[in-house]
């Protein structure tokens, strides 16, 4: 399996507080703080979080989360989402699909079509 990373960067202001539905499993990093700290709380569940610059958090499948920024803050915090994206990796099996598709599409963008060619005398 190979794992690729997609990443949702967004901002949130001073005193700004935002809710989040997770739907599939997350980290939630801190990438940029100056100082601030993030609060977070999520949904049955009877704990807080603070999380600092470069701190990150594991968010379940299903959470509901509210995070905030303390108003008295100078500047905004910038955090990411990540989420792992599994992909199987390719196989030598797979290698007659694929030049078939690549044939395809270039075929597509021609007006050649197989088993019907035409021979004309000039």
């Amino acid at each position: 399996m190979k794992t690729v990373l997609t990443t949702t960067v967004f901002t949130l202001n001073p005193g700004e507080v935002t809710t989040l539905s997770v739907h599939a499993a997350q980290r939630l990093h801190v990438e940029e703080a100056r100082g601030t700290d993030v609060w977070l709380t999520r949904e049955k569940d009877s704990e807080d979080y603070w999380l600092r610059c470069g701190g990150s958090l594991l968010l379940r499948s299903g959470d509901e989360v509210v995070l905030s920024v303390d108003p008295r803050a100078l500047h905004p915090v910038r955090l990411a989402l990540i989420a792992e994206v599994r992909r199987p990796a390719l196989a030598l099996a797979d290698v007659p699909h694929l030049v078939y598709r690549s044939l395809r599409r270039l075929v597509r963008g021609t007006e050649w079509t197989p088993n019907q060619d035409r021979v004309t005398a000039s």
